[in-house]
């Protein structure tokens, strides 16, 4: 059994925007890198003491495994996926989907699963003693607690990805719904109340995780802006405070950059983190032949809205690939979650720590970590 995250799966009518461009200007993006490079595959991660955790999946023939890494062992908790995860005193908290593409939630190995037909989860959070988890099921957005199902947005296409509770035991949920003029309208939900976030004029924009800044919820998602020249121009971006504050691309359609995409993020102090991935435009010579060397889809991160380059797998067929899911940022070092190609993979499970790529995983195995967190 494979199936792939939805988190990685836009809604059509977004699909639609998002990939307006790539038949005409886009050769190809890669799936498999056959390149050489030097890959450091180093699966014992620790950082000032304490251990990351990094939850996914790996594939092994023909079957999809929910696993987490951590202290160079691969723990696998059974066909699935894992799409977040939270290490606390010790526990090990971890939402996804099992072999029978049930929404669950696992406490260490102990499975649970969530209520609701054709459901999906997505992030996971723990507030005195409770489980929260957010995500989505046949009718709509939805959390659960404890396994209970609480519903958001119904009767229309919504999705619940982030969830946190703060000190007064407030429920905030972010992530989107669609409206009657088919635009994806970023949200939040206080409880089961929805609140609507700003997106671009004429444009989408989807929230994907939720974290806190100090009792304050922060909002990290994609927004997408149209253009007249590529269709339109998806930005990795946040809110906090009721403003959104939309990350430097880096370039734009001259530099030959389509846009960023933010998935996971990070509050410490004053900072702000997202992570992601820029995708770029690929050229053509004279003959219509590939320019060597470019690059594909390239992981960053961004700090305030500052963008940071991080270093993706080897090259192959003139694209570089890896992107950002997830990021930590403590003790002075930033942490980032995600995949890279190696030379026979195109996405293998990674971590970046201050830059640093390193392979949690076999570079024969494809592989994914859509979170990260540390004990």
């Amino acid at each position: 059994m494979i199936k792939f995250s939805s988190i990685y799966v836009l809604n059509n009518d977004m699909k639609k925007k998002y990939y307006f461009f790539w038949g005409f200007l886009i050769i190809s993006i890669l799936l498999f890198i056959i390149s050489c490079s030097s890959e450091n595959i180093d699966n014992d991660l620790n950082v000032n003491g304490s251990s990351v955790y990094a939850g996914g999946y790996f594939i092994d023939g023909e079957n999809q495994y929910a696993s987490y890494w951590v202290n160079g062992n691969k723990v696998i908790l059974g066909e699935g996926e894992i799409t977040d995860i939270i290490v606390k005193d010790g526990i090990v908290y971890a939402t996804g989907f099992d072999e029978n593409w049930d929404a669950v939630y696992w406490v260490d190995s102990e499975k649970t699963i969530l209520q609701g037909n054709d459901t999906y989860s997505y992030s996971i959070f723990i507030h005195s003693q409770d489980v929260y988890v957010s995500g989505s099921f046949a009718n709509g957005s939805c959390y659960w607690k404890n396994g209970s199902k609480f519903n958001l947005t119904t009767n229309a296409d919504s999705e619940a990805f982030g969830i946190v509770v703060n000190e007064n035991g407030d429920v905030i949920t972010g992530g989107y719904y669609m409206n009657n003029h088919h635009a994806l309208v970023p949200a939040r939900w206080n409880g089961t109340k929805r609140v609507n976030l700003s997106k671009p004029q004429h444009g989408d924009a989807e929230i994907y995780e939720v974290k806190l800044k100090g009792n304050t919820p922060v909002f990290f998602g994609m927004a997408m802006k149209p253009n007249n020249m590529v269709g339109y121009v998806p930005t990795a971006s946040y809110w906090h405070s009721g403003e959104r504050t939309d990350c430097n691309n880096g370039g734009t359609w001259r530099d030959n950059i389509y846009g960023g995409e933010g998935r996971g993020g990070f509050a410490s102090g004053n900072d702000i983190y997202v992570a992601g991935n820029i995708q770029h435009i690929g050229t053509v010579d004279s003959d219509g032949n590939p320019n060597p060397d470019e690059p594909g889809i390239t992981p960053h991160y961004w700090k305030n809205g500052q963008i940071f380059d991080l270093p993706g797998g080897p090259v192959f067929d003139n694209y570089w690939v890896g992107g950002g899911r997830d990021i930590i940022a403590e003790d002075s070092q930033i942490i980032v979650g995600g995949w890279a190609s190696s030379s026979s993979q195109a996405q293998v499970a990674a971590t970046w720590v201050n830059g640093q790529l390193v392979y949690l995983e076999d570079k024969d195995i494809y592989s994914v970590i859509n979170s990260i967190s540390i004990d």
